[in-house]
């Protein structure tokens, strides 16, 4: 039996929040285990029971989403998070990344979008669209806007590592990640632990800065 996605929402808008939580609880593989008004109320909501991945608005009250996101990336390892927003901006996506975020949703689009993100977080840990695509990510730091920071830039991948971050790039998941370099699922998931060790990237939207940067992935 597959296992539920816990899902976790903070959104000021409580006519919005329900909706979401109606639409997400109607899908088999989701379950909505907490929603909140804002920040600091999620985070008192998911103690003890810590979901898989949080959608957090951008602009709240008390705790806003990226001050948010920093802290939960901070508490709970390998928790994920998408940011939603009314806004479309530049400035709002790289702060959300910048934040811990792995993707960035605006509350116009529809479920399947939305459907889309959570699959493509959970089964390769980040999710890109028009506005996180590698390209804007490459012009935000040719241009200065987003400077990721690494604890060891200058520590050698290994070629293998190397591939798997350029694999990871291209929205392959561990298992086919696995099956095209005709290596087992376990080997892949230590390739990803060594890169996150490596990079001190904090998660696979981080690993995917990291190989922009580095002229790893090409874009």
């Amino acid at each position: 039996m597959k296992r539920q996605i816990k899902i976790a929402i903070a959104e000021d808008q409580a006519m919005f929040r329900a909706g979401l939580v109606e639409v997400l609880n109607g899908h088999k593989d989701i379950k909505v285990i907490a929603d909140a008004s804002d920040g600091r109320e999620l985070i008192n909501q998911i103690r003890g029971n810590v979901p898989d991945l949080v959608l957090l608005d951008y602009k709240m009250p008390e705790l806003n989403g990226s001050d948010t996101a920093k802290l939960l990336s901070k508490k709970y390892e390998g928790i994920k998070i998408l940011m939603l927003s009314n806004y479309d901006d530049e400035e709002f996506v790289l702060t959300s990344l910048a934040s811990g975020a792995v993707g960035y949703i605006t509350k116009d689009e529809d479920a399947d979008e939305i459907f889309k993100a959570i699959e493509s977080t959970m089964n390769i840990g980040y999710y890109m669209n028009d506005r996180t695509s590698k390209h804007l990510i490459k012009n935000l730091m040719n241009a200065g806007q987003i400077v990721p920071k690494f604890e060891a830039e200058k520590e050698e991948l290994t070629k293998d590592e190397k591939e798997v971050i350029r694999l990871m790039s291209k929205e392959y998941t561990t298992k086919e990640i696995s099956e095209l370099l005709h290596k087992g699922v376990r080997t892949i998931d230590g390739y990803k632990a060594s890169i996150m060790k490596k990079t001190g990237a904090r998660n696979a939207c981080g690993v995917i800065m990291y190989g922009i940067k580095n002229g790893i992935i090409e874009v």
